[in-house]
C-alpha cells in the first residue's frame, strides 16, 4: 500500500476527530476516547470507529445541546435524525444516517441523558496500510481526548 493512500486515511482521521472534537466542545465538561485501531474495510481499506464518552446533560439543558450539535452537523452538510431515547434513562439522540451507514461505512450519532453523553462515528472506508497506521498507533497520537483506560485516575494523584 502507497504512503500516498495511508495519507489518505490520515487525513480522514484528521477530519473525523476534529468534527467529533467540535461536537464534544459544544456539549462541555471531560470527555473520554475509546476509539478502535485503525481496521481493515473493502479492498485495501482502512477505517477507524471513534466513541467519545461525556457528561450528561440535565432534562433543561439537553434540547438545547442538542440543538447545538445538530447545526454544526447540519453545516458540515450532514442531515441528522433526532430521536428520543426511552427507558431509564430518557434522553435524545441524533444520527446520521438515521440508521445503518453509507457505502462507505460513515455514519455518526450523537446521544446524551442525565448519566452521560457518547458521540460514536465510523470513518468513511478509505486506501491505507492498516499494520503501518496501527505501528505507528496514528489515531492514538492524534486526538486530544485522553483515552478511557479503565483504573486510570485523570487527578495525577500517585499510589
Amino acid at each position: 500500500m502507497s504512503s500516498t493512500a495511508s495519507s489518505d486515511a490520515k487525513r480522514v482521521w484528521d477530519e473525523m476527530n476534529s468534527r467529533a472534537e467540535t461536537s464534544q466542545a459544544l456539549v462541555g465538561g471531560d470527555w473520554l476516547a475509546s476509539d478502535t485501531s485503525a481496521r481493515v474495510c473493502g479492498t485495501g481499506g482502512v477505517q477507524w470507529a471513534v466513541s467519545r464518552i461525556g457528561p450528561g446533560t440535565s432534562a433543561d439543558d439537553r434540547v438545547s445541546v442538542a440543538d447545538k450539535v445538530e447545526s454544526q452537523w447540519r453545516e458540515l452538510g450532514w442531515k441528522p435524525v433526532r430521536s428520543e431515547l426511552t427507558g431509564d434513562a430518557p434522553g435524545l439522540q441524533l444520527r446520521y444516517p438515521g440508521a445503518g451507514t453509507f457505502e462507505d461505512g460513515f455514519y455518526v450519532e450523537f446521544a446524551t441523558t442525565e448519566h452521560g453523553s457518547t458521540i460514536a462515528l465510523q470513518t468513511p472506508c478509505t486506501p491505507g496500510d492498516v499494520d503501518s497506521l496501527n505501528r505507528e498507533k496514528y489515531a492514538e497520537k492524534h486526538t486530544n481526548t485522553p483515552p478511557d483506560v479503565p483504573g486510570a485516575s485523570s487527578t495525577g494523584a500517585t499510589p
